[in-house]
């Protein structure tokens, strides 16, 4: 009975540690190198897809900061189910490497919910 205790409070323990661990999207931006006008303006871009999503796979909308001079384009990258899969491609000023981020979208009422 004592060792299944202690197997289950170590079970739990790494499930909540599992998340820490994990780099949350907010920091995973703030690291590329982003401002947090450049995220707004993905997420804006984002959101138009969203609107449309019923045209599926291979859409795009572009976006641009005039301010940072970042500049990067979303994509619907496929499905899964109902979800979709956005690809975002970034660029910062002056830049030729893209920072890249996938994100997931499942539908949850009138809305999206970011799964991923």
């Amino acid at each position: 009975m004592r060792f299944s205790r202690i197997l289950a409070v170590a079970a739990v323990a790494a499930l909540a540690a599992a998340p820490v661990a994990a780099n949350p999207l907010s920091r995973i931006l703030a690291k590329s190198g982003l401002t947090p006008q450049d995220t707004n303006i993905m997420r804006q871009a984002e959101k138009s897809l969203l609107a449309e999503a019923q045209g599926g796979t291979g859409k795009r909308a572009k976006w641009t900061n005039r301010d940072s001079g970042a500049h990067g384009e979303v994509r619907v990258a496929g499905k899964e189910g109902d979800c979709l899969l956005l690809q975002h491609q970034a660029f910062l000023k002056d830049s030729q490497d893209p920072k890249q981020v996938r994100r997931k979208f499942c539908p949850s009422g009138a809305d999206w919910l970011l799964t991923q």
